[in-house]
């Protein structure tokens, strides 16, 4: 199934930024693109991304400032934090505080 027009352009939108934007940054925009949308529709659209091997850098982005905030990601996001982090170096680990 395609993914939906406005999970696209929002992913593009992150994936060009160049700022240091967090996840909470990401859920915020996503309500206001589609009203209604929460976090748990984040969950959603960073996997998707993720199964679909497009924006690489927002799904990364998202996952280690989720992390750093909370200390872990939930339990949604176990597999997709775990692909992601075997592709990160042991100073960007470091740097975000992974173990």
């Amino acid at each position: 199934m395609p993914m939906a027009k406005y999970k696209e352009k929002l992913l593009d939108e992150f994936e060009t930024r160049s700022d240091e934007w967090t996840f909470a940054d990401f859920e915020r925009r996503l309500g206001e693109v589609r009203k209604g949308a929460s976090y748990h529709d984040a969950k959603g659209i960073i996997n998707d991304a993720h199964s679909v091997g497009k924006w690489p850098n927002t799904v990364k982005r998202y996952l280690l400032t989720n992390y750093r905030a909370h200390g872990n990601v939930s339990s949604e996001f176990s597999d997709t934090f775990r692909e992601v982090c075997s592709s990160v170096t042991d100073s960007e680990k470091e740097a975000w505080g992974v173990e």
